[in-house]
């Protein structure tokens, strides 16, 4: 019996879609279920994870720290009084809740680049990149939100932030994966004509 033949195509749109859909899956429901454990009162309560890996509030801090960070280089003076709220002066400022660090976002890119063919390294990198690419925007997201609310934007203050956020997201995301298709064929293609150009060197007189 050939196992070659028995085997699932690699290249198969229905391997890619349960590689897709059960990575998706683990990815999307682990950061409730990573919330539970480091949220105080839950039932699986880990005071360990939640004092030294706590990926919640460390993700909120570096978010809403740049942000800070970025406003303080334009000279605006920003109060933080927790880990999770920014705001200019006394304006009303930001809270960044869990749902706004746009962990379904990364999930879903995550799980893209996965389900492809391709090296490890290869993959890491699309991801590493996809996860920059969302957290730039969310930080931007934030510091124009503190600036809108201290200088009275109402474009910007009018807005459903998270939904904004969301579409804008969504949006970058679907424009790396046509990027990341486009030269994914450009790749396999020059792959498929070498191994062509050495067949034929290799043929025979």
């Amino acid at each position: 019996m050939n196992l070659r033949k028995e085997l699932p195509d690699r290249k198969s749109p229905f391997l890619f879609l349960i590689k897709f859909l059960l990575s998706f899956a683990l990815l999307y429901y682990f950061f409730p279920f990573y919330r539970g454990i480091t949220g105080p009162g839950g039932t699986f309560y880990s005071s360990f994870l939640d004092t030294y890996l706590n990926l919640v509030k460390g993700l909120t801090t570096f978010l809403t720290s740049t942000s800070k960070f970025l406003l303080e280089a334009f000279h605006y003076t920003v109060n933080q009084k927790n880990y999770h709220t920014i705001r200019i002066d006394h304006s009303n400022g930001i809270s960044v809740n869990p749902s706004c660090l746009g962990w379904g976002v990364m999930s879903f890119w995550v799980a893209f680049v996965f389900a492809n063919s391709g090296t490890w390294k290869h993959k890491f990198k699309w991801m590493s990149f996809g996860i920059v690419s969302i957290m730039i925007l969310n930080i931007t997201r934030i510091t124009l939100i503190a600036l809108a609310n201290h200088h009275k934007w109402k474009t910007i203050t009018s807005l459903d932030h998270h939904q904004t956020f969301n579409v804008f997201s969504y949006g970058c995301i679907f424009l790396l994966i046509y990027w990341y298709i486009s030269l994914q064929k450009k790749y396999e293609g020059s792959v498929n004509s070498n191994a062509s150009q050495e067949k034929h060197a290799l043929r025979p007189i």
